[in-house]
């Protein structure tokens, strides 16, 4: 990416970052909700036989999919760049659940690298240091709307998915009652470009059972953390 920097606020910004949210208002309204659930649909058969070819890759307990519909929480666990395409194709191809709409970092959302994915597959930008209610306003919206929002609870990649959690999926959950559904994605990801090309991935998405969280009052931040590590509790034992 370019070196030279554009000043935005009180930040400067690359000129790949400022180009990317110039766009980033008029990509929102072309690739609308009905765009998006198009692409996932379009999408899913080239994307199983890429992944299939490249990758060693099996879904576990896809039952618990049936009659599963939105406003409904994915939480997975994150262990690679793969793991939002690997569970978009653990889902049936008719599945009610697309587009699942995950949180992206704002960097990355907005980094014109990404060649408009995030737009293309229904992502939102999500930035840190704003507080919950802020930071998580867009997908409490998409939930009130009877969406399906993707989110990785450690907040970034972890290899053994045993990190702490954050508290953004609990807030979603008593914000919206919508019900969580917990996944687990294990493999050897990682490795370098050659060993993804001569098919030495082996990754497997482990499907929970959608839950509820108990019902309790949340006065404070604080009072998220018990539910954030029930949430985390259910992906680490699957």
């Amino acid at each position: 990416m370019a070196t030279h920097k554009y000043y935005q606020g009180q930040h400067f910004v690359s000129r790949g970052y400022f180009w990317g949210k110039l766009l980033a208002s008029p990509a929102r309204v072309f690739f609308s909700f009905p765009f998006q659930k198009t692409v996932y649909h379009i999408s899913w058969p080239f994307l199983m036989i890429f992944f299939k070819f490249f990758v060693h890759f099996e879904t576990e307990s896809q039952e618990n999919l049936k009659k599963l519909e939105g406003p409904l929480i994915v939480a997975s666990s994150h262990i690679s760049w793969m793991d939002p395409f690997l569970i978009g194709i653990s889902l049936p191809f008719w599945s009610k659940l697309f587009p699942v709409r995950y949180a992206c970092w704002h960097k990355y959302y907005y980094s014109i690298r990404f060649l408009a994915i995030p737009w293309l597959f229904g992502s939102f930008p999500i930035e840190k240091g704003v507080g919950l209610d802020k930071a998580l306003k867009t997908p409490v919206e998409l939930l009130k709307k009877g969406q399906v929002i993707g989110i990785f609870p450690e907040g970034k990649r972890t290899m053994r998915g045993e990190s702490k959690g954050k508290r953004g999926a609990a807030y979603l959950a008593f914000k919206t009652q919508a019900k969580i559904l917990p996944i687990k994605i294990e493999g050897n990801p990682n490795r370098g470009v050659l060993n993804f090309l001569f098919r030495g991935q082996r990754m497997k998405v482990k499907i929970g059972k959608a839950f509820a969280l108990p019902h309790q009052r949340v006065n404070s931040v604080e009072d998220l953390n018990e539910p954030t590590n029930l949430i985390m509790e259910q992906i680490q034992k699957l």
